[in-house]
């Protein structure tokens, strides 16, 4: 977040002990805010409210008359405690518990680099951010779907931005895999390849070597998938298949293209749907 030097006043008696080799500083804050839960057009099954959380360093850079300061942000939905601990890989995807040790772990390698910076005599070092929405895409009976997105810039020339999906079944409270939703994932990948072939305007027999990252030309099935109301998604992250540049690529399969493999999970979720 940027401040215009006349609306950082309240600063100002930090900045005087530059002289002793410091750089703007406040003490840390961090809030948490329950805000409205958003999920698809329907009513959901599964309970939950969302929540905003922030909290930024004590470290500000100066430059060009403006103070920066690194940030860390994000939602996500909370869950009754009797089934929260399932959500959390999917909201916390290095292993936290919570977002204050998410922003601890961020924030601490940025306070890291500042104070290194400054001990070299840069007050004007690069100033980081992380920001994460998770929300919940699906939630029909039995089953829920999340989507974490995951924007961070910690250096470099960009940053970077993931958009991870998690399917759960509640009665077995498992992550779904989609072997778990489809019995022929070699009939699913040709049906996903002629729908990323569309997207990506290539004829039937262009290759894959000169744009993709393939192996061996071969077109792979994304790792990386959702259960939605409107079909099956699934995503390719900057990197995984195409340059930075050519950014993410998103496919969807509607369900009747892919109602003859479905199991009896895959099934089970179809029809909830059409309940909902």
């Amino acid at each position: 977040m940027k401040y215009s030097l006349k609306y950082c006043f309240l600063f100002v008696f930090l900045f005087n002990l530059q002289s002793c080799n410091s750089t703007k500083k406040q003490d840390a804050e961090a809030s948490t805010e329950k805000i409205p839960s958003e999920t698809e057009s329907f009513k959901d099954t599964l309970v939950y409210h969302t929540e905003q959380y922030k909290e930024f360093s004590p470290y500000f850079s100066k430059n060009d008359g403006d103070f920066d300061s690194t940030t860390y942000t994000a939602v996500y939905p909370v869950f009754s405690s009797e089934i929260d601990s399932l959500f959390k890989p999917a909201i916390f995807v290095d292993g936290e518990s919570t977002a204050a040790q998410v922003a601890a772990s961020f924030l601490g390698g940025f306070n890291e680099y500042a104070e290194d910076s400054m001990d070299a005599g840069n007050n004007s070092f690069h100033t980081w951010f992380m920001d994460q929405q998770c929300h919940v895409i699906m939630n029909i009976p039995g089953f829920v779907t999340l989507k974490n997105n995951i924007s961070t810039y910690s250096g470099g020339a960009h940053g970077i931005e993931l958009n991870l999906w998690f399917n759960y079944e509640l009665a077995e409270r498992k992550l779904l895999a989609i072997t778990d939703i489809v019995n022929d994932t070699t009939r699913l990948k040709e049906i996903v390849e002629i729908h990323f072939r569309k997207h990506e305007k290539l004829s039937d027999n262009e290759t894959y070597e000169q744009k993709y990252f393939f192996d061996n030309g071969q077109f792979v099935l994304a790792d990386n998938f959702g259960l939605t109301t409107k079909g099956l998604v699934f995503h390719y992250n900057p990197y995984e298949i195409k340059s930075y540049a050519e950014g993410p690529t998103t496919i969807t399969v509607p369900y009747a293209e892919i109602s003859g493999i479905l199991t009896p999970t895959g099934n089970t979720v179809l029809k909830n749907i059409a309940q909902k």
